[in-house]
């Protein structure tokens, strides 16, 4: 990997990571279309990857407002979507994956502005994890559709819940990652470089957490991954081109 383009996908993770630190998700929304610009070979693989390490650091800080009555039923729902997502990634091209990931990010700002109260009841916490093993395995972000029946909880609890679910099915994400061809050594030794990300993100935010506004952040993230969004698009398109 170029020096530069590894310095600018380091930013941008320890960006992400520190939104997702912040709000319990987020990193895959702000850096997907970024990575994707910048060294496509590492999408989704990097997202998942890094989003592991950063879910891990996470649950291991909030692990005292974890409760499994979120965890598995969206763990059951998570299985079945991984397995579409790997076949979906075994025949598109990278085209093709662009367009999906800025559908992806535009689908997760609309409904967080749209402000849905669903329960986060079995069957919705089943089709929420099938949805995010979807397009976490194929675009690596797969926080919104658990996000959003969670988003009424104590923001404690959606940290560390959200944090475990990824932690543990990214797991299974990557597995079937590397089973689709866009998971291999190479791409895992381009991307333990990027790993000080998280741990930098993690200590930037937890100085800095209690001095943000959440709502400042939640609308500066929409703004962002908006943006991110149409570039995404407009390359899957070649609207410029």
């Amino acid at each position: 990997m170029d020096p530069l383009i590894f310095f600018v996908c380091l930013l941008v993770f320890i960006g992400g990571c520190f939104i997702q630190s912040t709000l319990g998700f987020g990193m895959g929304v702000v850096a997907g279309p970024f990575i994707l610009m910048l060294e496509p070979r590492l999408m989704p693989s990097a997202i998942v990857v890094i989003g592991m390490f950063m879910s891990a650091i996470v649950w291991y800080q909030y692990r005292h407002a974890l409760s499994l009555r979120f965890l598995i039923f969206a763990f059951l729902g998570r299985l079945p979507g991984t397995l579409i997502a790997a076949y979906v990634l075994m025949v598109i091209t990278t085209d093709q994956l662009e367009i999906m990931l800025g559908v992806t990010v535009l689908a997760a700002v609309i409904l967080s502005l749209a402000k849905l109260r669903l329960a986060p009841t079995s069957i919705n916490l089943f089709i929420g994890g099938l949805i995010s093993g979807v397009t976490g395995t194929a675009t690596g972000i797969g926080g919104p559709p658990i996000a959003l029946l969670m988003q009424n909880e104590e923001p404690e609890t959606i940290r560390a819940n959200l944090a475990a679910f990824f932690c543990l099915t990214n797991i299974i994400s990557l597995i079937a990652l590397h089973y689709s061809g866009r998971f291999t050594m190479v791409d895992f030794t381009s991307i333990i470089w990027l790993l000080p990300a998280p741990i930098i993100a993690s200590v930037i935010a937890f100085r800095v957490r209690h001095k943000i506004k959440k709502q400042v952040m939640q609308y500066g993230v929409l703004v962002l991954c908006s943006l991110s969004a149409v570039v995404s698009l407009s390359q899957g398109l070649h609207v410029f081109s």
